[in-house]
């Protein structure tokens, strides 16, 4: 077997574990608001974005460039990040772990759009297609009994799905800000500046709150590590790490798999119950992820010196990474978040 084989069969190993550890994510931050930090929502995204912070020096060090330029690009993401987490994890909290992974999905259908509005690059007719679909999935979630039920989950789902249009926003800054400076330190950037304000805000709203921190030795221990170095660390090395020897539709339909990954297993944990609705929606949006990220794409090739920009992850534990193949001085000459959208996780 050949080098570039070898390369390729650990890709696709690494990537499948990235998109299982990020589903099991939407499960285990769940777990851990409802019996760690019911008071303390903030300070999880604090300990998980500030081990991420220590931990990507630690391993990008030399690659790491600290100029002026780096820190505007990443403290715009990282400001980006802060926000859309927040809203991510509070809309868990309301809702439920299935529900979270199917609304932070589409994402990907404000991509193209946003791109439309900044670079004039108008959505294909799969994308449109994908979104229609998208919006059926969604609402199809939150019927019951022919009517759409305003609950506690739906207004989660409306705060998660704000928090996929800040994830699209970060992807977009992300596909521009690695025309000017490079990978690793904007990602390092990016994820400290979004510690910094984890920690800010969890100091600030929370401290008062810090007595009431209790954690099962064991298993509560377990769930807190999964999901931070797990879901950081290894995640967005692996993702960086498999994108450069995968094709674009191999990586989509691969990270794909987050969402119903973590509607399996939250079923499995007796978060959420099973239910026709669910899963029809739950489909669609899958279908939708389909439509605009995968068939737009078969048929192409990585190319030389294609690069992947991990944006750290969702809730689930999804830190995020972003596909940095621009060449052209012009962003809107080519252009290619419309087609890399797939990688934000919980």
């Amino acid at each position: 077997m050949n080098t570039a084989k070898k390369q390729h069969i650990a890709a696709l190993v690494m990537l499948s574990l990235t998109a299982l550890v990020w589903g099991a994510g939407f499960v285990l931050n769940d777990q851990l608001l409802k019996t760690t930090f019911t008071q303390t929502p903030i300070l999880l995204n604090a300990i998980r974005f500030g081990v991420s912070a220590i931990v990507f020096p630690l391993i990008f060090w030399k690659k790491i460039k600290w100029n002026k330029q780096t820190f505007a690009y990443g403290a715009i993401g990282g400001v980006f990040l802060f926000v859309a987490f927040h809203l991510q994890l509070t809309g868990l909290n309301l809702s439920t772990p299935a529900h979270s992974g199917f609304f932070t999905a589409a994402y990907v259908v404000f991509v193209p759009f946003i791109a439309w509005a900044m670079f004039k690059k108008r959505p294909s007719v799969w994308t449109l297609v994908g979104v229609g679909v998208a919006i059926v999935g969604l609402a199809l979630l939150n019927f019951d009994g022919g009517v759409v039920e305003f609950t506690d989950t739906l207004g989660g789902d409306m705060i998660t799905l704000a928090s996929a249009f800040l994830f699209s926003l970060q992807i977009v800054w992300s596909e521009i800000s690695l025309k000017k400076v490079d990978l690793y330190s904007f990602t390092t950037v990016q994820v400290g500046t979004a510690a910094i304000l984890f920690v800010a805000a969890t100091l600030i709203f929370e401290s008062g709150n810090y007595s009431n921190l209790t954690m099962d030795p064991s298993y509560g221990i377990w769930r807190l590590i999964t999901v931070t170095l797990g879901g950081t660390a290894f995640a967005y090395f692996a993702q960086t790490y498999s994108q450069q020897h995968l094709s674009s539709s191999e990586t989509a339909l691969i990270m794909g798999c987050e969402s119903p990954v973590g509607a399996v297993l939250s079923l499995i944990a007796g978060i959420d119950v099973f239910s026709w609705n669910m899963l029809a929606g739950g489909l669609m949006v899958i279908a939708a992820v389909v439509l605009v990220e995968v068939l737009p794409t078969l048929g192409k090739k990585k190319t030389a010196g294609s690069n992947v920009a991990p944006t750290v992850t969702t809730d689930d534990g999804k830190i995020p990474g972003d596909k940095a193949a621009l060449s052209s001085d012009n962003p809107s000459d080519n252009y290619t978040a419309t087609e890399n959208a797939e990688n934000q996780s919980c």
